[in-house]
């Protein structure tokens, strides 16, 4: 058996052994396998592999399903989460928003009581200067004597002037006397001093002045009286004069020396803009002689340029071919009026004492001598009124010259005492102030005076050039004390 099972090579576990299943036979360097096996196991083999094939597919299959589900319950947790953090998320920015919505409503109502309290401190302020106001008319407000009324009557043969309702606005200092004033939209009224400092006067949120106690709804419903709005001051002293004023819808101008100023005309008056004359022409090396002004235009003479500006709109500035220094020394030769397109000029270089008066055209430089006019020597205002007249003052006489014709239209007499400013604006009426005074309104076509108005306690004691502006039923006035509001009646309810 040992042989045969060295010359078979047979295993153990073979139909001739415990542990193989195959023989070998080796002859030589030849082999020979021999499978002892049944064909019934090789099916069964066979089977068994197939089945084993099944199964590992069987397996794939269940373990791509399981991993399926598994993906399918992350992405669900993913999901989940997700949604957790998004109603997070929203939750914390509702709680945002109520927050900074609180935070806004705690914010407007303290601006509402801030604006409140900033509001009743201004109608205090207004109210005490109202107060203050009217206590001051009080004490100046005396009427002359009975007996210097009758005689007045008897001598002038006219009626004793009106006394309108009227407002004491701006204060001067001694040594700072008003140096103009004026008359904007909506009420508003402007003054400037010979030291720089400006006032305005406009109605609550830049509205409408009104000369007596306004109205106004508080929380409860019911009416509350309020004092008209005190003055604010817009500007301090400064080493510049103010020269010029204007007004318009939303903002006022101020005209110094060089600059212009403009500020808005609501409170607290934000300052919207400053023009320096002397940079609108870069190759301009001078300084400017003289400023006048009209309306929003303002004219600026250099010794040998002039430019017109618009304060409205400061890019809109135009030169012109007038040139002061053709016509002398700007200590001899002095603009005393300017109506937009033409300018009046007062020439003392005569070696006669008497002065000369020029009408010149800015744009064309066309110029005319006015000749023959009255009291030419003694002539104190004069001032453009119309296309072609002129009116020149007198002591207390006003002359309305036509410059073209070369004769005199009226010579508007009745003033009792010399005349010291005049505004010739309008194209039909002329104003004059007196010196004890009195205000009258004169028909520049006819001459006839249309009002005579008195404004107690308004003195010119001490000579300054004092101002007066009138537009529709309001004149402004300046005065040793400062500035004065006068509202007129509708001449049909006038006694």
């Amino acid at each position: 058996t040992a042989g045969l099972g060295r010359m078979f090579n047979c295993g153990g576990a073979g139909p001739l052994g415990p542990w193989s299943s195959a023989c070998s036979y080796g002859a030589g360097m030849d082999t020979v396998k021999v499978d002892l096996r049944s064909p019934g196991r090789e099916q069964k083999d066979k089977d068994q592999r197939a089945h084993g094939g099944d199964q590992d597919k069987e397996s794939e299959e269940e373990e791509k399903v399981r991993r399926q589900v598994e993906q399918e319950l992350e992405e669900e947790v993913r999901r989940r989460e997700e949604e957790v953090d998004r109603a997070a998320r929203e939750k914390e920015q509702a709680r945002r928003r109520e927050e900074q919505a609180r935070r806004e409503r705690q914010a407007a109502e303290a601006e509402v009581m801030r604006r409140k309290a900033e509001e009743d401190a201004e109608n205090e302020a207004d109210r005490l200067a109202w107060e203050e106001e009217q206590e001051w008319l009080r004490k100046i407000s005396r009427p002359p004597p009975w007996h210097r009324r009758v005689l007045r009557a008897l001598l002038v043969n006219e009626p004793e002037a009106e006394t309108p309702p009227r407002r004491f606005l701006f204060a001067c200092e001694l040594g700072d006397p008003i140096s103009c004033v004026q008359l904007g939209p909506g009420g508003a009224c402007m003054a400037g001093s010979v030291q720089g400092r400006i006032w305005l006067l406009t109605g609550r949120g830049g509205g409408a002045v009104g000369s007596v106690v306004t109205a106004a709804a508080v929380g409860d419903g019911k009416p509350k009286a309020l004092p008209p709005p005190r003055p604010d001051l817009l500007a301090g002293f400064s080493e510049e004069g103010a020269r010029c004023l204007h007004i318009d819808e939303d903002s006022a101008y101020a005209t110094f020396g060089e600059t212009c100023r403009g500020w808005r005309r609501a409170r607290p008056h934000a300052q919207t803009g400053n023009t320096c004359f002397r940079s609108l022409d870069r190759k301009n090396t001078q300084s400017v002689k003289h400023v006048l002004q009209r309306g929003p235009w303002i004219c600026v003479l250099f010794p040998t340029t002039t430019t017109v500006v618009n304060v409205t709109r400061r890019e809109q500035h135009h030169h012109r071919a007038f040139k002061l220094f053709d016509y002398g020394s700007s200590a001899d030769i002095v603009p005393c009026d300017f109506d937009g397109e033409n300018l009046l000029l007062i020439d003392r270089t005569g070696l006669s004492g008497c002065p000369r008066f020029h009408h010149v055209h800015l744009e064309s430089t066309e110029q005319k001598e006015l000749e023959d006019l009255p009291d030419a020597a003694w002539i104190s205002i004069l001032k453009l009124w119309g296309t072609d007249c002129v009116v020149c003052v007198v002591g207390s006489t006003m002359h309305v010259y036509d410059y073209q014709r070369r004769q005199l239209q009226h010579s508007l007499r009745g003033h009792a005492a010399e005349i010291i400013a005049v505004d010739a604006r309008d194209p039909e009426t002329i104003a004059a102030l007196s010196a004890d005074g009195v205000v009258k309104l004169w028909n520049g076509n006819t001459g006839a005076c249309t009002r005579a108005v008195r404004v107690p306690g308004a003195n010119y004691f001490l000579s300054y050039p004092y101002c007066l502006c009138m537009q529709d039923q309001r004149i402004l006035i300046s005065s040793d004390e400062g500035v004065y509001l006068i509202e007129l009646e509708p001449i049909s309810d006038v006694v």
